[in-house]
């Protein structure tokens, strides 16, 4: 029997697959032949797309991240790509539905990375993060002509439904090869601008990336690597000022910890999140919403230990 099952984004795990009337084409290598899976992600609610991956093949396993993707936010669909897909198996497939330019000439694509995972997506940035994580295989534009859900070609708004969630269930169900998805193009995505934040005579620079979900657990554009160049221990306490443009939103003194359960609860903590990057939290509260804090290039923070 097939499910449908939804998944929050920073919590989606591994699982074993049975996809029983499920056959492949004779074309796939091997990497292609296993039990797959559908993943969904979008900035609205995707029930329709379910609907749609369940009329090609009422058998595929359709799994639906939650909590949304901010509306229009390319950036945040991209980390949540390549974070949710560091634990699936090869063979899994990806839809992300976040385009803002629906029905302009940017492309409609799928990304096999080399360690073949399938990511169908506008290409307007949203695979940045999973070509970078995970490297690129090849790239196959989509054949609207023949991966389009049939009469619909009247609809310029909504290729979510109409041929991303058709397209990715067809491949996952294995009614087309990888091959059959449309023409190859050269291996390359669209890549969001990125900077990563500086560190300089003892003070962290950077910029708030992400973390305004349900746990709004923020993190920064300063990555482990670079924030072990202070040499902090557990218990040392770190000067924050966030700021957006000239205004500061958040000025406090934070205790860099090694999980939530460190601090009491109701407490602030400054610590490395599961993808590696320097973040801030409430233990048991949300950060973002207690202090009002956004996600962008102009949210800057400047950390510097005492």
């Amino acid at each position: 029997m097939s499910r449908f099952t939804i998944f929050p984004a920073i919590v989606l795990v591994a699982v074993g697959l049975t996809l029983g009337s499920t056959t492949f084409a004779d074309d796939q290598d091997d990497a292609d032949r296993g039990p797959r899976a559908l993943i969904l992600q979008a900035d609205f609610s995707g029930m329709v797309m379910a609907g749609v991956a369940y009329s090609v093949d009422p058998t595929i396993d359709v799994f639906n991240v939650r909590p949304l993707i901010p509306l229009y936010n390319i950036a945040a669909a991209s980390e949540s790509l390549a974070y949710n897909a560091q634990t699936w198996p090869a063979g899994t497939v990806f839809v992300s539905v976040v385009d803002p330019g629906v029905g302009t000439p940017r492309k409609s694509v799928v990304l096999r990375t080399k360690n073949d995972l399938y990511f169908v997506s506008p290409d307007n940035g949203s695979l940045s993060g999973p070509a970078d994580a995970y490297g690129i295989k090849a790239v196959r534009e989509i054949d609207e002509s023949v991966n389009r859900r049939e009469g619909t070609g009247w609809a310029h708004t909504f290729h979510g439904r109409d041929v991303y969630s058709y397209t990715g269930a067809r491949l996952a169900a294995g009614v087309i090869s990888f091959e059959q998805v449309g023409p190859l193009l050269p291996a390359e995505v669209v890549e969001l601008a990125r900077e990563t934040g500086s560190y300089d005579n003892g003070v962290f620079e950077g910029h708030v990336a992400g973390g305004l979900g349900r746990l709004g657990n923020i993190y920064f554009n300063i990555p482990r690597g670079l924030f072990a160049e202070d040499q902090a221990s557990y218990g040392d306490l770190y000067d924050v000022v966030i700021s957006r443009g000239d205004k500061p939103v958040f000025d406090g003194t934070v205790p860099y910890a090694r999980s939530f359960g460190s601090v009491p609860v109701g407490d602030n903590l400054l610590f490395v999140d599961s993808s590696g990057n320097v973040s801030l939290a409430v233990n048991q509260g949300n950060f973002a919403e207690k202090y009002g804090i956004g996600a962008g290039v102009d949210w800057r923070v400047r950390l510097q230990r005492r």
